[in-house]
């Protein structure tokens, strides 16, 4: 009688669980599926798929777009991702001290731009940037600057820009979740250190900074798995022109798409998988061989 019960009380958990699920298969893990079988095929979007094995992938290796595409994804993650998750972990213990007024509005300044449509961000950076008419390059040249930089043209500065921008955008959620992590430390901690004798920045160091370590690894994992991802900042601040110093692999699986090359985009969108994959791995191995003690 009570495992039936037990088994009757079951029933309503997996109904709230299969639309969820639905969803997941029907959004995320069918079409996954399908870019994994589409990457075997040379297909225009009309007429019948032709498969051609790995030959995609062979092509994609002797790709002279795909090598600067694939660099600056990975360089726009080393420079963006680091910087966003500590900016907002020193933010989250400067707006955390005792001594620090206006704890609402700081959070709230910080956090705004995060629930900013990333379009609406982009625009407004294209504009501030803009060589003749931006406000950026207008106050350089109001003290002095008679050349100011071209940001979003000259060099390597678009990738900086864009760069500067996301991390700018990404500060204020990382503070927010460390801002609940920090919430949860024991005062005993910063007491016991305190009574040792260790300064402000030893206590952050050595007491803050390990209790905050789940949070980080989350931060850190999310955001190198966003970042590989990256599209939608770099198409709307460079105005859609194609440079080496900005192409990054999900605009070049969008530029793909859009000239009917649709198997060779699968197949640079399975490298960019493959890629979050190992990436999400690496992190995971190297956190669980920290939490040995390896």
């Amino acid at each position: 009688m009570l495992s039936a019960m037990r088994r009757g009380s079951s029933l309503p958990a997996y109904g709230f669980l299969a639309f969820p699920l639905a969803a997941l298969f029907l959004f995320t893990l069918a079409p996954t599926i399908a870019g994994l079988g589409l990457s075997l095929f040379a297909w225009d979007g009309g007429g019948v798929p032709r498969f051609v094995g790995l030959s995609n992938f062979e092509d994609l290796w002797a790709d002279a777009a795909f090598r600067p595409a694939l660099r600056n994804t990975l360089l726009f993650v080393a420079l963006s991702v680091p910087p966003t998750v500590v900016i907002g972990f020193l933010l989250a213990v400067a707006v955390n001290a005792s001594w620090f007024a206006g704890k609402t509005i700081a959070r709230a300044a910080f956090f705004l731009p995060t629930i900013l449509s990333i379009v609406a961000i982009g625009f407004v950076w294209r504009w501030l940037l803009d060589p003749e008419a931006g406000l950026v390059n207008w106050a350089l040249r109001g003290v002095g600057l008679e050349q100011p930089p071209d940001w979003l043209n000259d060099g390597w500065w678009p990738m900086a820009s864009i760069v500067l921008v996301s991390v700018w955008r990404g500060v204020g959620f990382c503070m927010v979740l460390y801002l609940a992590s920090l919430g949860s430390i024991s005062r005993s901690l910063y007491e016991a250190a305190e009574v040792d004798g260790a300064g402000p920045w030893s206590v952050v160091r050595h007491v803050t900074w390990p209790q905050v370590a789940p949070t980080t690894a989350f931060l850190l994992i999310t955001g190198v798995i966003g970042a590989l991802q990256v599209f939608d900042i770099v198409f709307v601040m460079t105005g859609q022109v194609e440079s080496d110093r900005t192409n990054v692999l999900n605009l070049y699986v969008y530029r793909q798409f859009t000239y009917g090359q649709l198997g060779y985009a699968a197949a640079i969108g399975v490298v960019i998988f493959t890629i979050t994959i190992l990436a999400t791995l690496a992190q995971l191995a190297w956190y669980a061989l920290r939490g040995k003690g390896v």
